[in-house]
């Protein structure tokens, strides 16, 4: 009795064995082969002969393989491009674990007509399927442009919204801006107002009260040689002495003051920058004032290394440096010679300066406290004298150019100030 490879391969009827999964064609008859005309017709595609398209062979082959259809009918191309309309009978089995569909074909040309009538059907079936799948296809193209068009919508609407909050936004930067250079411009007559009403009478102030006090002393030598009658006592002349010189102080303590206020105020305007040489700029501050230049002259005043060239106002950078060391020198301790040191590095385009001393010190609960305003730890006294305003100037003037400031333990326990620049370029 024949085995199945045998009946397979000999019989006259074209027969081939498909993969359900790739729809390759394992196997093929003599007879398959001399009909459709390929060498070899195994391990070809079903794609490569049959005339629907793979979405629609892949539906036909798990159709197949789930033995919902046995018979159908396809167009198939031979090797010589004839079409033929075949009649194909085909069942599913597992050859070797794998899910096979063994297939035997015939040309419907040679039967009854009816095949065509049943290809037609075939036809106008997947027709139906196609124009289903177009109409589908379609519809998804609506709804993708409808939500295209309603998101191109929201984004226009949002871009208008953003639009009219900038044009609002620009139009408070522009009344901000008029607001800043009006008060800019207050504050600036403020400083020539300052400068001209209370200078003046500050001066008129202490230029009548030394008067005062010469008038007084003449007076007294001359009711003391006349040894009047009517002479003022030593005590009225102790009294009115005390009172002149009252005046006198206050109005000197009143100039000072209007003097701060004044450069406080001019610390608002744009700094003029320039490249300084800081140890230049501390020669020349130290000159301009005889007890720093003392201390500068007796090596008190020490600058280890040349410090980097920086881009700063001059005029702002020297008042910078003469408030840190007039401070140095008023704040000095008593039971040893002060030693100023100061010294630089450069770091991230900007150059740290720290001019520290070995003075009185600042405890760490004031050192943000000393640098507002008008404030003073110590009583104003001839041994102290001052505004308050020394520090509130150096960082006023360190905020123009974006600099910081911090106040650390300096040398044996004094006062370290630290603050950066710009370096130069």
């Amino acid at each position: 009795m024949p085995d199945f490879n045998a009946f397979f391969e000999h019989h006259s009827t074209p027969m081939w064995m498909l993969s359900v999964d790739r729809g390759e064609i394992l196997a093929a008859n003599r007879a398959a082969e001399e009909f459709y005309g390929f060498e070899p017709l195994t391990g070809m595609n079903i794609n490569q002969i049959n005339m629907l398209t793979p979405k629609q062979i892949e539906d036909e082959l798990q159709r197949a393989a789930k033995t919902e259809r046995n018979h159908l009918y396809f167009r198939h191309r031979l090797a010589n491009n004839d079409i033929k309309v075949m009649g194909v009978y085909t069942s599913r089995f597992i050859v070797d674990g794998r899910e096979v569909l063994i297939s035997s074909l015939y040309d419907t040309s040679d039967f009854e007509s009816s095949a065509e009538r049943h290809y037609i059907e075939r036809v106008e079936e997947q027709v139906d399927l196609q124009t289903q799948q177009i109409q589908a296809s379609k519809q998804r193209t609506l709804w993708l442009a409808m939500g295209a068009t309603l998101l191109q919508f929201c984004v226009i609407a949002i871009l208008v919204i953003i639009l009219h909050r900038l044009r609002r936004s620009q139009q408070d930067n522009r009344r901000l801006i008029n607001e800043l250079s009006f008060r800019n411009r207050e504050l600036e007559r403020l400083s020539h107002v300052m400068a001209h009403h209370f200078q003046e009478p500050s001066r008129r102030l202490v230029s009548f009260a030394q008067q005062l006090s010469q008038q007084l002393a003449q007076k007294q030598r001359h009711h003391l040689s006349q040894k009047s009658a009517h002479s003022v006592t030593e005590e009225d002349n102790k009294e009115m002495q005390m009172a002149v010189d009252f005046i006198e102080s206050q109005a000197k303590k009143l100039k000072e003051l209007v003097n701060d206020i004044q450069r406080y105020l001019s610390l608002d305007l744009q700094p003029k920058l320039e490249t300084v040489e800081p140890d230049c700029l501390i020669d020349a501050v130290c000159h301009s004032t005889p007890e720093l230049a003392e201390l500068r002259r007796k090596g008190a005043i020490e600058i280890p290394q040349r410090l980097p060239s920086v881009s700063a106002d001059a005029r702002q950078l020297k008042m910078i440096f003469h408030a840190l060391l007039q401070n140095a020198w008023l704040y000095r301790a008593p039971e040893r010679n002060l030693k100023v040191r100061i010294t630089a590095r450069t770091m991230a385009g900007r150059v740290q300066f720290r001019v520290e001393d070995n003075g009185s010190g600042i405890l760490p609960e004031y050192r943000e406290q000393v640098m507002e305003i008008f404030t003073r730890l110590v009583p104003s006294s001839k041994q102290y004298p001052g505004t308050g305003m020394g520090l509130a100037l150096v960082v006023r003037a360190l905020r123009n150019i974006e600099g910081h400031i911090a106040i650390e333990e300096g040398i044996s326990g004094g006062t370290a100030i630290i603050f950066d620049l710009p370096l130069a370029r």
